[in-house]
Parts: C-alpha cells; sequence; structure tokens
C-alpha cells in the first residue's frame, strides 16, 4: 500500500464518525423539535405553517435558522432543504415529516392550521431548460400537487396553499452544487411554462380531496422582462420585507376569494 493510500484509509474512520455525529445531531435536534411543534399544536398555538425549500425558510422569516422552528406568532418554518418539484412528485415528502404531521392533524386544532408548501424553484433554476420544449416535461407539476394533497390529508386540513417560485434572477450568485442551466431568458420561459402548468394541474384536481391554492407572486415580483425586481429582493434570491408584505397580501386575497367562494 502507497502512503497516500494509507493516509486516505487512516481519514476514513474519522469521516464516518463525523458523519454519523452529524446525522445523530440532526436526528436528534429534529425529534426535540418535532416534539416542540405537536406540543404547540396541541395546545392550539400553531396558526401557520411553511414547508420546503429555502423559499419556505425565508418568505416567513428574515434567516434560515433551525429546520423545524417557530418565528413568531404560531407561525412555523420546516425547511427540508434543497429538494425539487420533481422528487416530491416521485417521493413524495419523508416519511419521519409526514408522521409527525400526521402527529399534528390528530389535535383537536388540526384544521386550524394554515400550511404552505414551497418546492420548484431549483427545478427551474438547474435542471428544465434543456428539456422545457419536449413532450410532458411537466406532467410531474401534477403528481407534485397530489403529493402535497395526500400531506394535506395527513394533517388534517381541508385545504393547503402551494407557493409558485418566483422569478428568475440577474444578479443572484450561483451556489455551489446548483449550477445556473440555461440563459436568464431560458430559465425565465422554463419558470412561466412551470407557473402555467402548475395552475392548470390545480384547476384539474378532483373534488374529492383537500383543496389545493395557489400563491402566485410572480407577476409582481417580475419586471417588464420577467426578471426579480430588486425592490422585492434582498439577494436576487429571496424576498425582502416588501416582497414578504407583497406575499402576505397575495395569501391574505386567496383566502379570502376561497372563503368567498364557498
Amino acid at each position: 500500500m502507497s502512503e497516500a493510500e494509507s493516509a486516505v484509509t487512516h481519514r476514513l474512520p474519522l469521516h464516518r464518525t463525523r458523519h454519523f455525529l452529524r446525522v445523530t445531531k440532526a436526528k436528534t435536534q429534529f425529534t426535540i423539535y418535532s416534539l416542540q411543534l405537536f406540543w404547540a399544536a396541541w395546545r392550539g398555538q400553531l396558526k401557520e405553517i411553511w414547508v420546503g425549500d429555502s423559499h419556505a425558510a425565508l418568505t416567513p422569516a428574515r434567516e434560515l435558522g433551525k429546520p423545524l422552528r417557530h418565528i413568531e406568532d404560531g407561525r412555523w418554518v420546516c425547511h427540508l432543504g434543497p429538494r425539487l418539484q420533481f422528487s416530491i412528485a416521485r417521493q413524495g415528502l419523508p416519511p419521519a415529516v409526514l408522521r409527525i404531521f400526521r402527529l399534528v392533524g390528530r389535535t383537536k386544532n388540526a384544521k386550524n392550521v394554515l400550511w404552505i408548501y414551497s418546492f420548484g424553484e431549483i427545478d427551474v433554476r438547474c435542471h428544465l431548460v434543456p428539456r422545457m420544449n419536449e413532450p410532458r416535461t411537466y406532467d410531474f407539476v401534477a403528481t407534485y400537487l397530489e403529493k402535497i394533497r395526500e400531506s394535506a390529508r395527513a394533517t388534517g386540513s381541508d385545504r393547503v396553499l402551494v407557493y409558485v417560485p418566483p422569478p428568475e434572477s440577474d444578479v443572484a450568485e450561483e451556489q455551489t452544487g446548483f449550477p445556473v442551466v440555461g440563459t436568464l431568458e431560458e430559465r425565465t420561459q422554463a419558470l412561466h411554462l412551470m407557473q402555467a402548468a402548475m395552475h392548470k394541474a390545480a384547476a384539474a384536481l378532483s373534488d374529492d380531496g383537500p383543496q389545493v391554492l395557489l400563491i402566485d407572486c410572480i407577476d409582481e415580483f417580475s419586471d417588464e422582462n420577467g426578471i426579480w425586481q430588486w425592490r422585492y429582493t434582498y439577494d436576487g434570491l429571496h424576498t425582502n420585507d416588501e416582497g414578504r408584505a407583497v406575499v402576505r397580501r397575495e395569501i391574505d386575497r386567496v383566502l379570502a376569494a376561497a372563503d368567498a367562494a364557498r
């Protein structure tokens, strides 16, 4: 065995130990936060929870923080990391997450909790451009909404909100591990194709399950070229306070319209 091979072999146990400790810590923290979430729901103190990617974490709050946490006034965030609409459509939400959601759904105030899901921005930024004009490319969107509706059944909700991904950006820095694919114009086109597919799929859902309502702020967030207006974002990717206010107004409008329709 060469000296280099021996060095790698000696490092492997340390890497495995570090990985084990990180995973154990993450699982322990999630268990603790899950118990806190359930306790809040049991006491009727859970009013709203955002679930999903970084937009689910940074639209209702100003920082990422813990993956499952209370923000303020009964509002919570469950940040699942950089998940795709495509992967949620294929696999659904993580089983551990669904288990705690089902427990929350058994509490007496479960129907009063507002659930908001956000996935899809990474699909657009990193994956869709090369295949966006191919037939059936956006078929996964309908399955994605069905998976979200399954989670709504688990939580005991009769309706669920789904956030349509925000506009593409000409100023956001590229993130390691998530290379941008396509020009800005192509990604903007891919986003609008996803937007149309989400509205079509939501309208086509059957009436035998929880209602799926879309929160779509693309038009208000976009400039004349369909790109993020800087006034609404602090980093070219996520909302600032002014952008959060736009989302909150749209949530209130959509809920009021749904109540009026009933």
